[in-house]
């Protein structure tokens, strides 16, 4: 079903090019577009990761109007980046495609660069919107049949998440050599005028997989609160993580507990963006809150089994991070089991004993 919907927009897109006219560029570096579109529709940490190669073609094009193609759950966090002029929300589905044409047709953009979308909706928005110029960053696993619609698309790259959108766009001339992250201004972070340590642990992660098990959270707590008995944890995610932070707190023994702030779910993102940056460090697998404290440059301990932190690991300031990768090898535990707690503890005394 998936290569007949891939053909049928091909063919759509194939006449709408030929009626409309649309060329190919040729001289990318040479454009100087009125209006740019961005999308990046995917995770939190898609769109932080995206946030160097977007500042790099604000630099490349200062007079251009940029439009932002974002998804409903990142909506707090982008609409706070003084960047753009317009931001559009949408799931990435073809049923709600109607609105986002009609808003995007009305801009007559004239570059569309897809950093993090939904292959094949979101080269079809960009044709079908009447963009000029598109460029898109390909991963390999998407049909090559759409490509003849692109000017310009990533071939194999073989490093960071963030280098691989920075030479995505050098080829219309945007620097490439900046990988720093960017954040939005925010409110103060909350805490308290202590001097204890506020430790954070990302229980939950975008995938099962990814998600560090409960019991070694429950025992990296044990110990450090054994070591630092005023410390203070501080629980961050999301409210669809909170069944987990409760089972984190009922792992715990009662003594211990008093120690625990849960956070996950009370903040919106721009207010779990100012609680991370009022922590010491984050303790945490490779999902969102991992990318707002690099880009805060909040020190971190980052686990990887299943995903590899050269594609999406910290890639500033590292001397702040540690970053903890195990590969997992048993077919009958967790992948994530074999990165042990006692580990994890001397990597957080590393960065704030």
């Amino acid at each position: 079903m998936k290569k007949k919907k891939i053909y049928l927009i091909d063919r759509l897109l194939t006449f709408y090019s030929l009626f409309s006219g649309r060329k190919k560029a040729h001289a990318l570096q040479s454009l100087n577009p009125a209006t740019v579109v961005i999308y990046s529709t995917t995770a939190l940490g898609d769109f932080l990761m995206n946030t160097p190669a977007i500042c790099s073609l604000k630099k490349r094009f200062p007079a251009s109007k940029f439009i932002l193609v974002s998804s409903k759950k990142n909506s707090d966090l982008v609409s706070r980046y003084p960047w753009f002029d317009n931001i559009y929300l949408w799931d990435n589905k073809l049923l709600n495609f109607l609105p986002l044409f009609f808003r995007l047709r009305r801009h007559k953009p004239e570059l569309s660069v897809i950093l993090h979308a939904h292959f094949p909706y979101d080269i079809m928005s960009s044709v079908l919107t009447g963009s000029q110029t598109i460029l898109r960053d390909h991963y390999g696993s998407e049909s090559p049949l759409l490509n003849k619609h692109l000017d310009h698309y990533s071939g194999y790259f073989d490093d960071h998440t963030i280098k691989r959108k920075l030479k995505l766009i050098e080829a219309l001339g945007a620097e490439t050599y900046q990988t720093r992250m960017h954040l939005p201004d925010t409110e103060a972070g909350a805490a308290p005028a202590t001097h204890h340590r506020r430790i954070g642990f990302q229980l939950g992660a975008s995938k099962e997989i990814r998600r560090w098990p409960l019991a070694s959270f429950s025992q990296l707590a044990i110990t450090l609160l054994d070591r630092w008995p005023d410390s203070e944890i501080i629980i961050t995610g999301t409210a669809a993580e909170q069944p987990l932070e409760q089972a984190f707190l009922d792992s715990l023994p009662p003594h211990y507990r008093k120690n625990v702030t849960p956070m996950a779910g009370k903040t919106r993102l721009s207010g779990l963006i100012s609680l991370i940056r009022s922590l010491d460090l984050l303790v945490t697998g490779d999902t969102g809150p991992l990318h707002i404290a690099v880009a805060a440059q909040v020190p971190t301990v980052s686990l990887f089994s299943t995903a590899n932190p050269r594609y999406t690991g910290p890639c500033q300031d590292s001397e702040r991070h540690i970053v903890i990768h195990r590969p997992g090898k048993q077919a009958s535990q967790h992948p994530m089991a074999s990165i042990n707690a006692e580990e994890v503890a001397g990597a957080v005394a590393k960065l704030v004993g």
